[in-house]
């Protein structure tokens, strides 16, 4: 049969060339057009218009949205104006209704306050609907209050009311107060119509009406009105309103602000962004979940070009490009970053209603740049491959044709002795020549040396060839060895087929796989030295053997060539680290991973009914470890280990968890029964002790926690987790027991457990956040800012946690030393801010049953000296005082030149001896004396003594927790100086003004007690 022509040298190697050229130029055009480059080149543009959108949002969210709710959450104060003039007029909310009179008096008595919240808002206009008549001779339903509107928002205070126009309300309010009347007037709101108009009213209203919404809860029924306007002629008005509700629940009401469509208009115009292409917005209204958005106000020149009469926006999400397309009226398509307004919370009525803000801009124009580059990097690609095939082409001939004469010569001269063959000076083609020239000398050399190799390999090998119709098979003498025959005296040998077919059945009995090969044990033959030895020794010699891996490869029909190697190092090696894996070296208990497995087991074949998890935990490895050292502990753990091996005797699975930590699996009979072997065990751990050098006993003691099976949980962790809980409680009390879980214990301890892990990361890396409340004197100024610590916690719920945590863990020191460095480094940042002014004091509240070091205070003065002098040390009342660590405080805080007040006056551990041992400059008043106390005189009774004796002590007194205008009012005529609470201010994470007007009352209310007292 004639074979095929074999091609050339030349064509193996320009073909691979020619083809790698290619795959090169289509992996190169592939990672322009499909690879990232493209792709992030084409995110980059959509992110811009994203990131955008979202800029705009924000700066839209904080011009209008944010501010509104900070006025419209004011509708609390406006409350208690109400509840005032209604106290004022002895009447109940329920007169509002029907009583216009009422209603004048009341609008009387909001109306300055509106104007200075509107003023602050930056609205076009704010109102005030009174669920009652407007006039005596009113029209039905229609309601009284006031509508006025800023023709100049956002501006200075003008010194009168010139600017504003009074939509709705009496005349007598607009003359009284100098408010021009619109020409769109009407004397009250009417209700009646059902276009839209009255949904600022009536959607908060009834539906605050209808949920029985309490005070608090106002802004959780604030609505955002679809654009309407107040009268037909009247400019289109977006508002934003929020019931008005009494502390007894009454809503009498609705307060609320108003934009106007062209004012949200010039702020979504406002370009503060920077892009290579048009963007233009629209802010609109979706239902949750819709793709279909109603316009309500947009911007730009595009817009108005293709959108502006179209009704609707409907878009669809692009998931891939993480973006919206839709198209405009020429069928042109345009990219569309919806990004949703934060105007409801939660589980609110309205938060089906979804206002957003829409960024588009034409695909066209947003994917310019990406489409030139694109267009660019091609182009780059292709010249350099056409190049390329030319030069391969030419490459080729200069490499091949040297090769070829050589090919030639060496067929002519084929079968020569002593060859010697034509140099072409090219290094690697004159190498192979020198190669075949040594090629027929070395084979005979070659053939000779594979045995002597074999022998002296540090690695034994053996090889054998078998062949089907052959009566013999071609043996190295390594084999012999591996496989304990009497070795031949020469490098190899032949063996008759049978008999080596015999032998190896012999020797590969027990054979397993070893993936494709064979894996088989072979008894060590002794050697000679080995046999002059004792029987016992040689018996040892003998049971070592080795582990031999058996590879068989077919060559060609009939024909199998056989590798053996020894391989005992590695199955060995092997079987230690499979050991290793499943066991602890120190005790020989399962470690935890095999534990989890063995549990695993145990649980899944149904034999077990009943058992308990129990997690022990050494008293003083810790001990030992400092005294003796660690040695000694090791011989502590192994000395608990191997008691813990009796509970296996009677069902157990016994493993060391961690350090000092073992973890049992305790099993077979009921409770009680598995109850009475613990209480045994323990009663041995009694009488076990370890014997140190010289005598001494040392005493093994645990403390431990178990759970049930199946009672307290059925999987693993959960038992696990509620045995660590029940030793963790075991630990921080008696210890040297063993406890059982409780359930009641873990609902009120179990973030004691769990916190842990997050009161560490706090102590060491000294980050948390601290939260300001202004402390103010009499005529309103600020006279300094408590710090309030605020930690982020998962499974914290407040700071009261937190310390109680703390002083489990015996860390109150640390705590204390965090409050100090993470509150004046808040401090530093105001500062930096320029938030905080240069005579504020600070008040830092201090544990009184902890102190910082020496040394720490001396760094506290290093970096914070410029702070210090300002700083009021708050001992809290409510920790035992050490006196040790309250004499150290007074007089380092008195070195600073700071003060000294005593926290929570009057709820906490210490009596009024407190204020002789300490005489302090402050005396904090709790809140729960300030809370009602204009109506109890009891209180009244205790705050006058501590006055008295402040007064005479020359103690400045602070009322704490002051959260109404009677509360403030009447501290302020019993002579308080300093007040704090949430009617003040709230804590804030940045230092903010005082509101005017809560100053302008606290003036007013100092005014009248001095002239009362003159």
């Amino acid at each position: 049969m004639k074979k095929g022509r074999n091609e050339s040298i030349r064509t193996h190697l320009l073909w691979p060339l020619l083809v790698l050229l290619i795959i090169q130029a289509l992996i190169m055009a592939g990672m322009v057009l499909f690879g990232g480059v493209s792709k992030k080149l084409k995110n980059n543009e959509i992110h811009i218009l994203s990131e955008n959108t979202d800029n705009t949002r924000l700066y839209l969210e904080k011009e209008t949205i944010h501010q509104w709710i900070n006025v419209v959450n004011d509708s609390g104060s406006m409350a208690s104006e109400i509840q005032s003039v209604l106290d004022e007029q002895h009447k109940d909310a329920s007169c509002i209704s029907n009583d216009y009179d009422l209603n004048r008096e009341i609008a009387d008595g909001i109306m300055n306050r509106a104007v200075d919240l509107m003023r602050r808002s930056y609205g076009t206009g704010i109102f005030v609907v009174l669920d009652g008549p407007a006039a005596q001779n009113s029209a039905e339903n229609t309601k009284a209050g006031f509508y006025i509107r800023d023709s100049n928002p956002g501006r200075s205070y003008n010194q009168d009311n010139s600017s504003l126009l009074l939509e709705r309300g009496l005349p007598s309010l607009a003359n009284k107060y100098g408010i021009p009347l619109d020409s769109f007037w009407d004397l009250g709101f009417d209700m009646t119509a059902d276009d839209g108009s009255t949904d600022f009213y009536k959607k908060p209203f009834y539906s605050s009406v209808e949920n029985q919404a309490g005070a608090e809860d106002r802004l959780n029924f604030a609505y955002l009105s679809k654009p309407f306007r107040l009268s037909p002629k009247d400019i289109p008005v977006i508002t934003y309103s929020a019931p008005i509700i009494l502390e007894d629940g009454s809503v009498v009401g609705v307060f609320g602000l108003e934009m106007g469509i062209g004012r949200i208009e010039q702020v979504l115009s406002s370009d503060r962004t920077e892009s290579s292409f048009e963007v233009c917005y629209a802010l609109g209204v979706r239902q949750s979940g819709e793709n279909t958005i109603t316009p309500v106000a947009s911007s730009g020149y595009l817009y108005n070009q293709y959108f502006k009469g179209d009704e609707y926006l409907e878009y669809t999400d692009n998931e891939e490009e993480g973006i919206g397309e839709l198209h405009s009226s020429d069928r042109a398509g345009w990219y569309a970053s919806v990004k949703q307004l934060d105007v409801y919370n939660y589980n609110t009525p309205f938060e089906q209603e979804e206002w957003v803000l829409v960024g588009m801009a034409r695909k066209n124009d947003l994917l310019s740049f990406y489409n030139s580059i694109r267009s660019m990097l091609l182009s780059s690609i292709l010249i350099p491959i056409i190049l390329s095939v030319f030069g391969v082409f030419i490459i080729g001939k200069i490499v091949t044709d040297p090769i070829r004469g050589l090919v030639n010569e060496v067929r002519k001269r084929s079968g020569e002795h002593g060859l010697t063959l034509t140099r072409v000076h090219i290094g690697e083609i004159d190498e192979l020549t020198e190669t075949i020239e040594q090629l027929s000398a070395d084979v005979e050399r070659s053939a000779s040396k594979i045995s002597s190799i074999l022998e002296h390999a540090n690695v034994l090998i053996g090889v054998f060839e078998y062949e089907e119709n052959n009566e013999s098979v071609f043996c190295s003498r390594s084999i012999f060895e591996m496989m304990g025959w009497e070795e031949p005296g020469e490098p190899y040998c032949y063996m008759g087929s049978e008999e080596f077919r015999q032998r190896m059945e012999a020797g590969i009995r027990n054979t397993k796989r070893d993936g494709e090969n064979y894996l088989f044990h072979v008894e060590a033959r002794p050697t000679a030295d080995e046999a002059e030895r004792s029987a016992s020794d040689r018996a040892n010699a003998a049971g070592k053997g080795r582990w031999v891996r058996l590879i068989l490869e077919t060559q060609e029909a009939g024909t199998v060539l056989g590798v053996l190697s020894d391989v005992t190092g590695d199955v060995e090696e092997k079987a230690k680290l499979e050991r290793e894996r499943n066991y602890d070296l120190l005790t020989n208990l399962y470690n935890r991973r095999a534990f989890r497995e063995q549990l695993v087991v145990a649980m899944a074949d149904g034999t077990i009914q009943t058992a308990a998890v129990a997690m022990w935990d050494l008293d003083n490895l810790k001990y030992i470890n400092d005294t003796y050292g660690h040695d000694e502990g090791d011989r502590y753990i192994v000395l608990f280990a191997n008691c813990l091996k009796r509970l296996e005797e009677e069902g157990a699975i016994v493993s060391r968890y961690s350090g000092d930590e073992f973890v049992t699996l305790i099993y077979g009979g009921g409770k009680e029964e598995i109850r009475r072997r613990v209480q045994s065990f323990m009663q041995f751990l009694q009488s076990t002790s370890l014997e140190m050098k010289g005598g001494y006993q040392i005493p093994v003691r645990v403390s431990g926690g178990m759970a049930w099976y199946p009672d307290d949980a059925v999987d693993f962790d959960t038992l696990l987790n509620y045995a660590d809980f029940a030793m963790y409680m075991v630990k921080h009390s008696v210890k040297g027991i063993i406890m059982e879980f409780d359930s009641n214990d873990y609902s009120n301890n179990s973030y004691m457990l769990a916190g842990r892990e997050e009161l560490n990361r706090m102590l060491e890396t000294r980050e948390v956040d601290f939260a300001f409340q202004p402390i103010t004197r009499r005529d309103g100024s600020v006279f300094g800012y408590e710090l309030l610590m605020r930690p982020n916690f998962t499974n914290l719920k407040g700071i009261k946690e937190v310390l109680n945590l703390a002083r489990a863990q015996a860390k109150l020191t640390q705590m204390e030393t965090l409050t100090w460095y993470a509150g004046l480094k808040a401090v530093e940042k105001q500062d930096q801010a320029g938030a905080l002014g240069q005579t504020e004091r600070l008040f830092i509240n201090s544990i009184a049953s902890a102190c910082m070091s020496k040394e720490e205070e001396a760094d506290l003065w290093n970096r914070y000296s410029r702070y210090l002098s300002r700083v009021v040390t708050e001992l809290t009342e409510g920790e035992p005082v050490n006196q040790e660590y309250m004499s150290r405080k007074i007089a380092v805080t008195k070195k600073w030149n700071g003060l000294i007040a005593i926290d929570d006056f009057g709820a906490g551990y210490n009596s009024e001896t407190v204020l002789l041992d300490m005489a302090p400059d402050i005396i904090k008043v709790d809140m729960s004396l300030v809370q009602r106390i204009h109506e109890d005189p009891n209180r009244q009774l205790i705050l006058n003594n501590i006055l008295d004796f402040a007064g005479q002590n020359h103690i400045t007194v602070l009322a704490e927790g002051v959260e109404t205008k009677e509360e403030l009012e009447f501290l302020i005529q019993c002579g308080v100086e300093l007040f704090q609470g949430y009617y003040i201010g709230r804590p804030q994470l940045e230092i903010r003004p005082i509101d005017p007007y809560i100053v302008r009352k606290m003036q007013d209310f100092a005014q009248k007690s001095d002239f009362s007292q003159k």
